[in-house]
C-alpha cells in the first residue's frame, strides 16, 4: 500500500505511468526552452555523489546540480512498503547509466516540506529535475522494465534542454553494495554449509519476495548443494550433471521428459522447482527461452 504524506488525507497512488502512456508527463513538450545557467560537461565528470540523500537544508545544491545533469528525485517513506524495492530498483538503474544522471532520495518524513513543496500526495513518488524544472515520472511501485524507458525519454528530453553533463564515476561506484540481509547466506556459501546457506537464502526471500539476486543465489546454492550429495541413479541428478557440464540443453530435457512422464503432483512440483532453478542460474538464453515454453505446455 502506498503512504500518504503527513497532513494530507490522499488518496491510493496509481499505478505506475511510462511516460509515453495515458495521464503522464509529455516530456517533448518540455524541451523547447534550454534550461538556464546551463553548466558544458566536462571530460571527466562532475565529481558529485551518483546515488545520495537531502533534506530541505541540501535541497538548493540538488538544484542547482540539476542545471548541469538530469536528476531523478524519488520521495519516499519507511512506512511504505513500496518504498524500499523503489529504491532499490532506481539504485541499479543509476549505477547502470554510470552518471548520466544523479539520483536523489528525500525520505519525506525527515523533509515534510519538499514533499509539500512537489505537492507528493502518495509514496513512493519519483520526479525529474532538468535546469530546475519539475518532471513527473511516476508514483507507486514500478518494474524496472517499466522504468527503463521512462529514464530513457528523460535523458532524450536533457539533451535537447543542453542538460548533458554526467556525473564521474568510479568502478566502486557502479558495482552493487552487498544488502546486509545476503551477508549471512553469503558467508555460508563461503564456508561450504550448503545446507545453512540454502535455508538462509530462502529466509531472504521469504522476507523480501521481490529480491531477485536472493533468488538467483538460491538456485545456485541449491545447484551445488544437490551436486553434493548426487545419486548416480536418479535420473533428475544426471540433468544436474549435464548442467554443470555446460549441456544446458540437455539437462532441460531430461527433466521435462520427467515431468511429462510423471503422475504424482508433488513428483511433477519438484521438478518445476528444480528446472526454475536451472533457468535462474543459465539466464537468459535461447534454450532457456524453448524450455520455459515446453513446461509452460505441460503444465498447462
Amino acid at each position: 500500500m502506498n503512504t500518504q504524506t503527513p497532513g494530507h488525507n490522499a488518496p491510493e497512488a496509481p499505478a505506475p505511468t511510462p511516460a509515453d502512456s495515458h495521464g503522464a508527463i509529455d516530456l517533448s513538450a518540455r524541451v523547447a526552452t534550454p534550461a538556464p545557467n546551463e553548466a558544458a560537461p566536462t571530460g571527466e565528470g562532475l565529481h558529485i555523489p551518483l546515488i545520495t540523500a537531502t533534506d530541505e537544508a541540501g535541497f538548493q545544491d540538488v538544484m542547482s546540480t540539476s542545471q548541469a545533469v538530469p536528476v531523478v528525485l524519488v520521495m519516499w517513506s519507511s512506512r511504505s512498503l513500496e518504498s524500499k524495492p523503489t529504491l532499490a530498483m532506481l539504485e541499479e538503474i543509476a549505477r547502470e547509466h554510470a552518471g548520466a544522471f544523479q539520483l536523489v532520495e528525500v525520505d519525506i518524513d525527515q523533509a515534510p516540506q519538499i514533499a509539500q513543496a512537489f505537492q507528493i500526495q502518495a509514496v513512493p513518488t519519483v520526479v525529474a529535475l532538468l535546469g530546475g524544472r519539475p518532471v513527473p515520472l511516476f508514483q507507486g511501485s514500478a518494474a524496472k522494465e517499466q522504468v527503463l524507458p521512462v529514464v530513457s525519454q528523460l535523458l532524450e528530453a536533457a539533451a535537447q534542454m543542453g542538460v548533458t553533463a554526467r556525473i564521474a564515476v568510479a568502478a566502486a561506484d557502479t558495482a552493487a553494495p552487498i544488502p546486509p540481509e545476503h551477508e549471512g547466506p553469503l558467508e555460508a556459501e563461503a564456508q561450504g554449509r550448503l545446507n545453512d546457506a540454502v535455508a538462509a537464502w530462502e529466509k531472504v526471500i521469504e522476507l523480501n519476495p521481490r529480491d531477485e539476486a536472493a533468488k538467483s543465489h538460491l538456485s545456485r546454492v541449491r545447484l551445488a548443494a544437490r551436486s553434493a550429495q548426487a545419486d548416480a541413479t536418479d535420473p533428475a541428478a544426471h540433468a544436474d550433471a549435464l548442467f554443470a557440464a555446460g549441456d544446458a540443453a540437455g539437462a532441460f530435457d531430461v527433466l521435462l521428459d520427467l515431468l511429462a512422464a510423471a503422475s504424482d503432483d508433488e513428483e511433477r512440483d519438484g521438478l518445476r522447482l528444480r528446472l526454475l532453478d536451472l533457468f535462474r542460474v543459465a539466464g537468459s538464453t535461447p534454450d532457456v527461452t524453448r524450455a520455459r515454453t515446453r513446461l509452460a505446455m505441460l503444465l498447462m
